[in-house]
């Protein structure tokens, strides 16, 4: 009950975010420059507001796929960026000036790499098309007000009742003239979709198998799934790309290029609930396919997630038997090992999968950590230093270094590195005394001493709020 309700929070502040966004825009002729600028502070905005999902690899594997496809187009003149929305709800849009965002719930639902392919392309037809603008730029025609709930319900899609409220508004404030222009807008963002889907080697049939996806969840659930809602005519969009598959893209193409979307799948967050659903759906498809190695690999992660320990690890090891240079199974080993105090099995196979893939900031922080746990500290540290300038998903490196500092005796780092970490973490005052204490440790005037001292600099000049909070006093 608690994650509902925060979700309805996240989603109605999603939504009021947009409407105040938008209501503001200007009505005047929108250049490329403006879409560039607006596309821009769209994006920080919502980074800052935490609605994007901030996990590198999944993010990687998206990006790789949107360049894919990019590549086989007539793009608008952007510098494209392919981002992951923290939403489950089933849906996928553009803004303008080259961004294109995919929400977590549309990942989980693809069965294969194509058809998560498919609807990139499609957004991309709209980004090269400049469609988001064009409806920006003739919203003299309509009402403001109008056009901000139509794109605030195409952005949340779904996310919670007030997603529906948005979507109702919508509907009822908009003209024939409106739906008629969305749907032209939808045909042409099929047509230039599908060959760029299959220029880039996939399956052009993708992006009807996933709109019939949509179909079957519609009849599932008995509500409209968001991409439906706000990607309109969906029946007609099947008939119109069924007619472009038998007479201009025959070809086969393949389901996978960049591959391991079932593994991207288990990387994206989920409830107990939906865990346990998932676990019974691979458990059940790995009766069919019991060497599927992808099959195994996702059952352990979810089993992983639900602290089903014992049985993660079986299914591991029986992938890990069936493909030895593994590295995602020989990670997910020495992980789980480290999480059971196994310290030497876990050595083994981080190092193994080191060995294959030097540049994988997890097994390098988990061979850290490893070292850490066998009081190896100067091993710990030499793969902590590593990620110095990195940034991880779920962790602050400079924790770790100031750590592995401490256990070596050198108080001067350690301290140094704690004031970064607490500088990161917005604790100001921690981070003030760490990097004063870390002054103790170096002569006045040398490198360190220096960067220090700025660091304390920076931190001690009040900001703008607290300075007109204390001219009042």
């Amino acid at each position: 009950m608690r994650k509902l309700i925060q979700n309805q929070y996240i989603s109605f502040a999603f939504a009021f975010f947009i409407l105040l966004f938008f209501t503001n825009i200007c009505l005047a002729e929108f250049t490329i420059d403006d879409e560039k600028k607006l596309g821009k502070e769209f994006y920080d905005k919502l980074e800052k507001n935490h609605f994007l999902l901030e996990n590198k690899q999944l993010n990687n594997y998206i990006s790789r796929i949107g360049n894919l496809v990019l590549a086989q187009s007539q793009k608008a003149p952007f510098e494209f960026h392919f981002s992951i929305v923290n939403s489950n709800a089933i849906n996928a849009f553009n803004t303008p000036g080259g961004y294109v965002y995919v929400n977590k719930g549309l990942i989980d639902v693809a069965d294969n790499e194509a058809e998560l392919a498919g609807v990139i392309a499609h957004e991309l037809g709209h980004a090269n098309s400049h469609h988001v603008a064009d409806m920006i730029e003739k919203s003299q025609k309509l009402n403001i007000a109008t056009l901000a709930a139509i794109i605030a319900g195409a952005f949340l899609g779904g996310g919670g009742t007030a997603t529906a409220a948005i979507a109702a508004f919508s509907v009822a404030g908009s003209s024939t003239m409106t739906l008629k222009f969305m749907r032209e807008h939808e045909e042409q963002a099929d047509r230039l979709g599908i060959s760029y889907l299959a220029s880039a080697g996939y399956y052009p049939a993708a992006m009807v198998d996933f709109l019939k996806i949509m179909k079957q969840h519609e009849f599932i659930s008995k509500t409209m799934p968001s991409y439906m809602m706000t990607h309109p005519g969906t029946d007609q969009r099947i008939f119109y790309l069924d007619s472009l598959i038998l007479t201009q893209y025959r070809q086969k193409g393949a389901k996978n290029i960049v591959g391991n979307l079932m593994r991207m799948q288990t990387l994206i967050p989920l409830d107990e609930a939906d865990l346990n659903a998932r676990q019974r759906q691979l458990a059940e498809a790995l009766t069919k396919e019991p060497k599927n190695v992808d099959l195994l690999y996702a059952l352990a992660s979810t089993e992983d997630d639900l602290d089903q320990t014992s049985l993660a690890l079986e299914h591991l090891q029986t992938a890990l038997s069936l493909s030895p240079q593994d590295e995602d199974v020989l990670k997910n080993i020495g992980l789980i090992y480290l999480k059971m105090g196994k310290i030497d099995q876990a050595k083994i196979c981080l190092q193994r999968a080191a060995d294959i893939n030097s540049n994988d900031d997890e097994v390098t922080l988990a061979l850290g950590n490893t070292y850490f746990a066998a009081e190896s500290y100067q091993n710990a540290l030499n793969n902590y230093l590593q990620l110095k300038d990195k940034v991880l998903d779920d962790a602050d490196i400079n924790y770790y270094i100031a750590m592995a500092y401490g256990k070596l005796n050198n108080q001067g780092e350690s301290h140094y590195y704690f004031g970064l970490h607490f500088k990161k973490s917005k604790k100001k005052e921690s981070a003030l005394f760490h990097f004063k204490e870390a002054l103790n440790y170096f002569p006045q005037g040398s490198e360190r001493s220096t960067v220090i001292n700025n660091e304390i600099k920076e931190l001690s000049i009040d900001s703008p709020q607290q300075s007109k909070s204390k001219s009042k006093h």
